[in-house]
């Protein structure tokens, strides 16, 4: 039995021991629970190579690689740039299992589908409702990004949870390449607001993370009818393509939840810059004890964010 409630529980935990440097603890964590998150083992048995490695434990390492390919997972190519795996880079059978991982990536790219969640709000109303659009993080995927969001509903508004269509590994996803995230996001939107009663002056856009980056990249690339977004653990690689949306921006304003012990605050603080040079309105939420992760109780953080966002 798990010690914690949701998978996001046992990454926020295996990634505080992991920033504090403590990798056996890290790697035990993840091997006593991962059982109970089945879903979820080409993350956690790519979490163990990681870890393995940094420990020195490098045959462990490609031990837990060549199980896990043998198993049927696979990892992008991206995955490996990761430093942690240094130690074993110049290896050959590093190497070999690297290339068997990618032609695997490979050749499932072209059979991915666009897939969403929607949840309308608890209250059923004849009237549009207001429409939150979710973004999960990078590794997330539709599911995983609804766990912080989902009491939107009790305040009347519908959820869309939406998937990108660039996967890292079975069951995650990314945005690192905005211009086709845009479009799927499009996709699930246009097919929402064709068979649900949605209310188009109110709809908002929010994510985790990468997804938190994405989130302000759609809002500001105007391809979206959207009032703001809503920015929790920031997180975007490229600030400079930012910079060029913002210029253009008009009637976008933003709201950043922020954390003092999150090693993406720095990236957040460079956004921030580029939309204040930009004179697109924003506020920020600040905790100085939260890492890389939403604030335990989100709701009033997402109450703040509507009164700054639809203020007139």
């Amino acid at each position: 039995m798990s010690d914690w409630n949701s998978f996001e529980e046992l990454r926020i935990n295996m990634m505080n021991l992991y920033e504090e440097g403590k990798y056996a603890a890290a790697l035990k964590l993840v091997e006593k629970n991962e059982p109970d998150f089945p879903e979820q083992a080409a993350r956690t048995t790519f979490w163990k190579m990681c870890l393995h490695s940094l420990e020195g434990r490098l045959e462990e390492a490609l031990s837990t690689f060549r199980q896990g390919l043998q198993d049927g997972m696979w990892w992008a190519e991206s995955q490996f740039i990761d430093t942690d795996l240094d130690p074993l880079r110049d290896l050959p059978e590093f190497k070999e299992l690297v290339a068997k991982s990618v032609q695997r990536w490979d050749q499932e790219r072209g059979q991915i589908n666009r897939e969403h969640i929607l949840v309308l709000p608890d209250a059923q109303v004849s009237s549009p409702c207001p429409l939150l659009i979710i973004l999960h993080g990078r590794n997330g995927d539709k599911e995983s990004a609804l766990e912080n969001w989902e009491f939107a509903k009790r305040l009347g508004w519908a959820i869309l949870s939406a998937q990108s269509t660039r996967h890292l590994y079975p069951g995650s996803y990314c945005w690192d390449d905005p211009v086709t995230g845009l479009q799927d996001i499009l996709f699930h939107l246009e097919q929402i607001l064709k068979i649900n009663k949605i209310d188009r002056e109110k709809i908002l856009i929010g994510g985790f993370s990468q997804g938190s980056g994405m989130a302000i990249y759609a809002a500001l690339s105007g391809s979206l009818p959207v009032r703001g977004f809503i920015a929790g653990a920031t997180w975007w690689g490229d600030v400079e393509s930012l910079a060029a949306l913002a210029r253009k921006a008009k009637d976008v304003r933003g709201y950043f939840v922020t954390g003092g012990k999150d090693y993406t605050l720095e990236r957040a603080r460079e956004i921030q810059a580029v939309l204040k040079e930009h004179h697109v309105p924003f506020e920020e939420e600040f905790h100085p004890d939260l890492g890389h992760e939403f604030p335990a109780d989100f709701e009033p953080s997402f109450t703040n964010a509507l009164e700054f966002i639809f203020k007139e």
